[in-house]
């Protein structure tokens, strides 16, 4: 026990602090937020449950911090990068290629993680900040581009379209159905630019 305590203090505050967000995304991707106890947590990291309370307060902040952050990371560079651009905003046809490669590949590589997130009330209290600040590059392309579309709604749904396809894409389309990830990105591209370009006839 002395050299687990002794192995325990020459690590830093932010080895700690990554120890324990790994732990927590495993644990939170196989066993959700419900059944992954902070108890189990901190024993994967090797470190007390007082001390994972220390660093993250709740179990709520751990969860937010191992699983939403990520997400929110990239919607926020993401949106920053595209503002700041020589031409702010660009263009659906510049914007959304990346913008649906990205959120997808993320998905796709964090599933159960993006699974447990669904599960619980944190997410629309993270995310909704940061698809507000999303929603600016929306009204920026909007305006610049004299485009119809509404980017309050508009940058939700294309959000929630890219997710829930990582999410079940292996659902929908079979391994040997020749459907790859190259042809379900091409497509979404496609129906997302024709959507930001659509213009109602008038009534």
């Amino acid at each position: 026990m002395a050299a687990g305590q002794q192995r325990r203090a020459r690590r830093s505050g932010e080895e700690v602090r990554e120890l324990l967000l790994r732990s927590a995304r495993e644990l939170f991707a196989t066993q959700g937020f419900t059944g992954a106890t902070t108890k189990a947590i901190a024993r994967r990291a090797d470190v007390t449950e007082a001390t994972l309370f220390r660093i993250f307060a709740s179990k709520e902040r751990l969860f937010e911090a191992a699983v939403l952050g990520p997400f929110e990371d990239f919607l926020g560079s993401f949106t920053d990068a595209w503002l700041q651009a020589p031409v702010p905003g660009g263009t659906p046809e510049e914007v959304l290629p990346q913008f649906v490669r990205g959120v997808y590949a993320l998905v796709r590589a964090n599933r159960d993680l993006f699974a447990a997130m669904t599960s619980t009330d944190l997410l629309g209290t993270r995310v909704r900040p940061a698809l507000d600040r999303l929603e600016e590059l929306g009204v920026v392309i909007a305006s610049t581009q004299r485009l119809p579309f509404d980017p309050r709604v508009a940058v939700r749904i294309a959000t929630a379209a890219v997710v829930s396809i990582a999410l079940v894409r292996d659902d929908l389309f079979a391994p040997d159905s020749g459907v790859d990830d190259e042809r379900i990105l091409a497509e979404m591209v496609r129906m997302l630019i024709g959507a930001a370009r659509y213009a109602p006839p008038d009534a």
